[in-house]
């Protein structure tokens, strides 16, 4: 269920913003990360965390349309400097080792903060449109960052197999953290299991 401030235009494009109004974005975001320390997402009041932020429930509705909104910020957010990062440690390794060490980092990071898997799980059927635009956004990304990783497969071929491992861990994940019926362990085993398998046909097309 959408929580949403009636009357409000909230979710703002962050391109549109001043600094000023992007730091205090940034503020609310971080409080919201922050909130999950101590709760479930399910729990978790929109209204604590704009306190938490320090600034009014109607300020913050104006920029994150509903608690979706925040939370799919929250998921890009989380995500986006970690990429950063190993893209520019990366950059000298094995082509399929990156992607060991790339699946291994993704793996780890839902490890060590359970309940951001848990969100984005939620998220998937939220009905709030500019939730499910960040969310696809950042789907879009991590299949993105496999798809160039398998790039020497060719067109289609690097985007189906790419798929193909993001449905992978996602399934595994979703055993291991939500329904607890797999230690994360075997999420990290299935997941080089099946870059096992590509392997061969990514050394070859490299040469």
């Amino acid at each position: 269920m959408v929580q949403q401030a009636q009357g409000t235009a909230g979710g703002r494009s962050p391109e549109d913003m001043p600094a000023w109004q992007l730091a205090r974005r940034r503020q609310i975001i971080d409080a919201a990360l922050a909130a999950l320390a101590d709760s479930e997402y399910e729990q978790v009041q929109i209204r604590d965390v704009a306190q938490s932020a320090g600034v009014a429930l109607g300020t913050l509705y104006r920029y994150f349309s509903s608690k979706e909104h925040l939370y799919a910020a929250v998921l890009q957010s989380w995500a986006e400097p970690a990429s950063r990062s190993f893209d520019a440690r990366s950059a000298g390794l094995d082509p399929v080792e990156r992607i060991r060490v790339r699946m291994r980092r993704v793996i780890r990071a839902f490890e060590r903060q359970p309940r951001l898997y848990k969100v984005q799980v939620s998220l998937q059927s939220t009905a709030d449109p500019q939730a499910r635009a960040l969310l696809s956004d950042f789907g879009r990304t991590a299949q993105g960052w496999l798809t160039a990783d398998f790039a020497a497969l060719g067109p289609g071929h690097d985007r189906d197999t790419a798929a193909m491992l993001w449905s992978v861990i996602s399934t595994m994940l979703s055993d291991a953290v939500i329904h607890g019926g797999r230690p994360m362990a075997d999420v990290y085993r299935l997941a080089d299991r099946f870059i096992d398998l590509v392997e061969p046909r990514l050394r070859a097309a490299l040469g």
